[in-house]
C-alpha cells in the first residue's frame, strides 16, 4: 500500500473516531473505495485489508444504507463489485434526506400518537416527548435549509 493510501486511510479513521465510529474496518473500506477510480472486486478488497468477505460484505451493506457505496456486477462473472461516489457532498445530502425521511418523518407521525394515547399519563413524560417532537420539526427546517444551500455549490 502507497504512503498516500495510507495517509488517507489513517485521515478517514481518524474522522470516523471523532464521529463516533469505533470501526476502523468501515472507515478503511471507506477511504479506499474512495481512493479507486474505477469499481473493485469485494473479495480483492477483502484480500486488500486482510478481513473476511463476510465482514467486507456486512460493513459495504452500512455503506450502502448511506448511499456512499454502490454494489454491481459485470456480465461474465459472479463476483461483486464496489465503486464509492466521489462527490462528498452529494453524498452528504443523500445522508440528510434520509435522516429525514427515516427519522423526522417517523417522528411526525408517531410521536403525536403517542401523546394522544397516553394525554391522561405521566405529564413530564409528555412534555419531553412533546419537546422531542418540536425539536424534529425545527431540524426539518435546517436539514431542508442545508439541502437548499447544498444544491447552490
Amino acid at each position: 500500500m502507497s504512503q498516500i493510501d495510507q495517509q488517507f486511510i489513517e485521515f478517514y479513521q481518524n474522522i470516523g473516531r471523532s464521529q463516533g465510529f469505533n470501526d476502523s474496518l468501515l472507515t478503511t473500506i471507506m477511504a479506499m473505495l474512495f481512493l479507486e477510480p474505477k469499481d473493485v472486486a469485494m473479495d480483492d478488497l477483502a484480500k486488500k485489508t486482510g478481513y473476511s468477505l463476510a465482514s467486507i460484505s456486512n460493513k459495504v451493506k452500512m455503506l450502502e444504507a448511506i448511499g456512499f457505496v454502490k454494489r454491481k456486477s459485470k456480465p461474465g462473472t459472479r463476483k461483486v463489485f464496489l465503486y464509492a461516489e466521489k462527490d462528498f457532498l452529494k453524498v452528504f445530502k443523500q445522508a440528510l434526506v434520509k435522516k429525514q425521511e427515516n427519522v423526522i418523518n417517523l417522528a411526525k407521525t408517531r410521536l403525536p400518537e403517542i401523546v394522544k394515547q397516553n394525554k391522561s399519563g405521566d405529564k413530564q413524560k409528555i412534555k419531553m416527548i412533546e419537546n422531542y417532537y418540536n425539536q424534529m420539526l425545527k431540524l426539518e427546517k435546517a436539514i431542508q435549509h442545508f439541502i437548499v444551500e447544498i444544491d447552490k455549490i
